[in-house]
């Protein structure tokens, strides 16, 4: 692929072509692979590099290695080393996308917990105007997976066969998303994004029992309705015809960012342009993720800084 891209893989950077896990891996064989999609952003003001709530999508790995019955746990600190050098060594000086995965590598069956295998691989980012993400979705046929079944709730790479198939339809159909109902028939998300929905004016999204990710960036639009705009999220099941009603509506994600969606099943929502509170929320999360605002600089950990530098150095 490229001779200068660099993947970490089992402890040490590897070229890009070199990194590979075995075809008779649990992690191939039977889906056992959990992972992280991060986004970090360049502030060409402050020539810094910021990845977007790192520590919490460390936790959920970790969280998730737990449910999924991992022979051994990295720590948080491991995990963020390896982010932190794969970014570094591949010399990133501007938008990119993340991707950490925690797999049970060897020739063992499916319940095979071990070894532990992580992975960490970058690649640039892209982030379009958000008139340009105007999104056209249909409700599938596919039902969101249960807990009962399947946990939804951990980022998974065995649950996106879900939205995988879900998405797959909604193409075919001549749609961009889809979006998805829990078995009992409320909303519950679209195939790689959470979903709100604005009503009365008031932001609401389904609750994190419907079966949907626990989602970081959800997390983040929750904590910034209520702190920004005095506009507390409530969170509470949604019924299909709501879609229809609503006022606005906008997929979320760390890779999908803010995506308004204008259209569902041929159902125009509103006046098919982008929402006021969407696009003002947009423009808050560009602020929090670019560093552009103060807010939660907790939430922002620089690559390139003095003290990145001198880490690296050691």
């Amino acid at each position: 692929m490229s001779e200068d891209r660099f993947i970490h893989l089992a402890g040490e950077l590897v070229p890009f072509d070199d990194a590979k896990v075995h075809v008779f891996s649990p992690a191939v064989r039977f889906a056992v692979h959990l992972f992280e999609g991060i986004r970090a952003y360049w502030n060409a003001d402050t020539e810094e590099l910021y990845v977007f709530r790192l520590a919490e999508h460390l936790d959920r790995l970790r969280a998730g290695m737990k449910v999924m019955r991992y022979e051994a746990i990295p720590s948080a600190a491991e995990l963020e080393a390896v982010v932190l050098d794969t970014i570094r060594a591949n010399k990133h000086k501007g938008d990119i996308g993340i991707r950490l995965s925690a797999y049970v590598l060897g020739d063992g069956f499916m319940d095979a917990r071990g070894p532990i295998g992580v992975m960490c691989g970058t690649e640039p980012g892209r982030t379009t105007a958000l008139e340009d993400r105007k999104t056209r979705a249909m409700v599938t046929a596919w039902r969101r997976i249960d807990d009962t079944a399947m946990p939804g709730r951990l980022k998974s790479a065995a649950n996106y066969q879900n939205g995988r198939l879900g998405l797959m339809e909604a193409r075919d159909a001549g749609y961009d998303e889809a979006i998805f109902l829990t078995p009992d028939g409320k909303v519950a998300e679209g195939a790689g994004a959470c979903l709100f929905m604005i009503r009365g004016g008031v932001p609401v999204t389904p609750p994190a029992t419907a079966g949907i990710l626990e989602s970081v960036t959800r997390a983040t639009m929750i904590q910034s309705f209520t702190e920004r705009f005095e506009a507390p999220v409530v969170e509470r099941a949604i019924d299909r015809t709501e879609l229809y009603m609503a006022e606005e509506l906008f997929f979320c994600g760390s890779t999908y960012e803010v995506h308004p969606i204008v259209e569902v099943d041929s159902i125009t929502v509103a006046e098919g342009a982008v929402g006021p509170q969407t696009a003002a929320m947009w423009t808050h999360y560009e602020g929090l993720i670019r560093g552009t605002l103060p807010d939660h600089a907790e939430w922002r950990t620089p690559v390139w800084g003095t003290q990145a530098r001198d880490a690296a150095a050691e």
